[in-house]
């Protein structure tokens, strides 16, 4: 059986990965990837799967810029770690920032990412979309007009 890796974030994130899944349906193994100390996220998992927990780059808005890099290493370090064990076919994510250094620990390990754009980018891509850009295996957008200012992205359709 196919396993797809799934980067869980908060909020919007969460409900737009949650609909990818429920369509990809029970044709796969799930390793999900969620923060730390996320309690609520992995309660709502609906298609079973392993639930791995890294640190998120930013825990807080006050952080200093120090403790987010440190927490990035750490992740980056981590994920790494679990891809190399857990190998999955796939790592796909709708657009949460602790994605970015868990797909450059893909892109070490030579497996396939996904990365959609969070649906309420309508205009501009998002920080974590613009530190991956051209640095996944493929790029989705849900807005049209999103796809058509940025090359190498593609439309997918809206997920909600």
């Amino acid at each position: 059986m196919k396993k797809i890796a799934v980067v869980l974030g908060r909020g919007g994130h969460t409900a737009q990965t949650f609909a990818l899944v429920d369509s990809l349906g029970e044709d796969f193994e799930y390793i999900y990837i969620t923060g730390l100390l996320d309690r609520l996220t992995p309660k709502q998992i609906r298609l079973k799967g392993r639930v791995l927990r890294v640190l998120t780059p930013r825990l807080l808005p006050q952080d200093s810029r120090l403790m987010s890099v440190i927490r990035t290493i750490l992740t980056l370090f981590l994920s790494f770690i679990y891809l190399l064990v857990l190998r999955p076919n796939l790592i796909v994510s709708c657009g949460t920032g602790m994605t970015v250094p868990i797909f450059y620990s893909a892109r070490a390990l030579r497996i396939p990412t996904v990365f959609i754009e969070s649906m309420s980018r309508v205009e501009s891509l998002s920080k974590t979309g613009r530190l991956l850009l051209g640095r996944v295996s493929l790029f989705m957008v849900q807005w049209k007009e999103l796809a058509e200012k940025n090359p190498g992205v593609i439309y997918g359709g809206q997920l909600l």
